[in-house]
């Protein structure tokens, strides 16, 4: 029982030294007087004043935070994770400047954050908002960046006689105009565009019912948009394999390691799992019953940006063929040609039977013409000299009349 009261006692002294050191915390004051000035059409610099009323003995920072939105959070959070749509900056300094665009307007929350100071918590945030521009002059933007060439493309909303098209180049901490341009096309010729690590910046302007209007982009680096070349498929055969073999010649602006290889291929007209690979060569078996089609995509990889090609034209090779075709025509064939010979044999057998078969007499008959032909009757020898003798003397009176008539 007394464990359980001991218990009991120690959690309530807990729990009251929780509240009396809760309430020992307290907010530091906000910072004061924020203003903002554009220096250029890209880059801001913001100004605000320390908090009033600041104890000497407490050292602090600042946290800025922009969104990309005229929507002004109620509080800001300093330890937040910064998103597409934010831009977080910690200073110790009470100015800032910052590289961004206003295409939706800007919110920005400026925060104190405590460094060494007891029981302090960081301050709310002073906020101020940024309208956007009261005209868009262009909608519908897209890139495509190969070899040193950035395409930009867009749609006008209105017809703005004198609109200019101009980037910032970080290298150069300049502005420049793009000189290359086409009705809702511009061409930026630069080699340094592939170096680029930070977001590119861009800017419309042009009169608009007689008012300057300046329209201001962000967008990602020229290595997130890369356009590759369409490319080339062959297809080889070694023994039992084939061999899928890309055309690689104009990938020679990034190193290996950026491209990578979607091989896509059906056999007998069964679409097979595709693969994605680092080489420009891909093996698969070979089926010699099969007709194969495939198709290569060469795809940007997201360890240098991001892009990809258009598909290969579709290469073929081989032919589809029954397996159980040659038992088949066996089958079908075979019984076939016998029964054609079968009738011609019939036809010719029935044509010409009587010389292939010719008509053997009876063998009586046979046996008769032997006995007719082959069998003599004897002659009576005194039968023939009586008629020769008369012969003789007939012949023998009829040459005495004609020599020795009377």
């Amino acid at each position: 029982m007394f464990r359980v009261w001991d218990i009991s006692l120690m959690i309530c002294f807990s729990v009251s030294l929780m509240f009396v050191g809760v309430e020992g915390i307290s907010e530091l004051p906000p910072p004061r007087n924020l203003t903002f000035k554009w220096e250029t059409p890209f880059t801001l610099n913001l100004t605000w004043e320390k908090p009033k009323d600041l104890d000497p003995d407490c050292k602090v920072n600042y946290t800025v935070d922009v969104r990309h939105s005229q929507d002004c959070p109620v509080k800001a959070k300093p330890d937040m994770q910064r998103d597409k749509n934010s831009q977080i900056r910690r200073v110790q300094n009470t100015t800032c400047k910052l590289n961004i665009s206003n295409e939706n307007g800007l919110c920005i929350s400026v925060t104190v954050n405590p460094e060494n100071c007891e029981n302090k918590d960081h301050s709310p945030s002073l906020d101020i908002s940024i309208p956007p521009p009261t005209v868009m002059l262009v909608k519908n933007r897209s890139y495509e960046y190969s070899h040193n060439r950035l395409k930009c493309t867009w749609s006008p909303i209105d017809v703005v006689q004198d609109l200019g098209f101009y980037y910032w180049s970080p290298q150069k901490d300049t502005v420049i105009k793009c000189n290359d341009m086409k009705i809702g096309e511009c061409v930026i010729h630069d080699t340094l565009l592939k170096d680029i690590t930070t977001s590119m910046f861009y800017l419309f302007n042009g009169t608009y019912q007689g008012k300057p209007v300046n329209n201001t982009f962000m967008d990602e680096r020229p290595a997130q948009y890369v356009k590759l070349n369409k490319p080339q498929l062959t297809i080889q055969r070694d023994g039992q394999n084939l061999h899928f073999q890309t055309n690689i010649s104009d990938l020679d602006e990034f190193g290996p390691q950026c491209y990578k290889y979607n091989y896509t291929y059906s056999m007998c007209d069964k679409i097979a799992p595709g693969k994605v690979i680092e080489d420009s060569k891909y093996e698969v078996d070979y089926d010699s019953d099969c007709m194969y089609r495939a198709r290569v995509q060469i795809i940007f990889s997201d360890k240098c940006g991001a892009g990809k090609s258009d598909l290969s034209d579709e290469v073929e090779y081989g032919e589809n063929r029954d397996p159980n075709l040659p038992a088949l025509l066996a089958v079908i064939i075979i019984p076939l040609i016998v029964s054609c010979c079968l009738i011609v044999s019939l036809v010719l057998l029935r044509r010409h039977k009587d010389i292939i078969f010719p008509k053997i007499p009876e063998p009586t008959l046979i046996f008769k013409d032997m006995l007719i032909n082959n069998i003599r009757i004897p002659e009576n020898p005194r039968v023939n000299c009586a008629a020769n003798y008369h012969l003789l003397v007939s012949q023998s009176e009829n040459f005495q009349i004609h020599t020795f008539p009377h």
